[in-house]
């Protein structure tokens, strides 16, 4: 599977569970043990790849935004639902 694909299937999963906005450490790295294990070294390298193919920004300490436009059949979902996490 290609990285770019695995990125958005975890951006994916956080826009189902309640994200649009804004995401902790916490919650990405719960994406991704439930989708590639549970190895800090690969929740580590997930995380900076998501960061370097711009799906997340670092905001603050902990605290990740998420790009939208990096995923555009998505918008339909940030358009129907308000953010429920994270508030």
């Amino acid at each position: 599977m290609r990285a770019q694909e695995t990125c958005e299937k975890i951006i994916e999963l956080l826009l189902t569970e309640g994200f649009r906005y804004q995401v902790t450490r916490k919650d990405v790295e719960k994406a991704i043990m439930h989708l590639r294990g549970i190895d800090e070294r690969t929740i580590d390298r997930w995380i900076r790849a998501l960061i370097t193919f711009e799906y997340l920004t670092h905001e603050h300490h902990g605290i990740f935004k998420i790009n939208p436009l990096k995923i555009p059949h998505l918008l339909s979902l940030l358009k129907d639902k308000p953010q429920t996490k994270l508030q």
